[in-house]
């Protein structure tokens, strides 16, 4: 049982869903496999140029997260 768990934790981890369908930088539909966590929460993003100018500043974009 105990493995069972361990195996249903791991999985539910690793298919966290994006709390975001649209770039929060360019505002154009997002990737499910661009992300970045922001504050716990999994944020994708339209393109890597994209999810680069988010980590490199966060505060400026992270308002626009949906």
């Amino acid at each position: 049982m105990k493995t069972l768990f361990t195996l249903l934790a791991i999985a539910g981890f690793a298919s966290a869903a994006p709390v975001n369908t649209t770039c929060p930088v360019a505002g154009k539909p997002a990737k499910p496999s661009v992300t970045t966590t922001h504050e716990g929460k999994e944020v994708a993003f339209c393109c890597n140029n994209c999810k680069g100018k988010f980590e490199a500043d966060p505060a400026k974009y992270a308002a626009k997260i949906k």
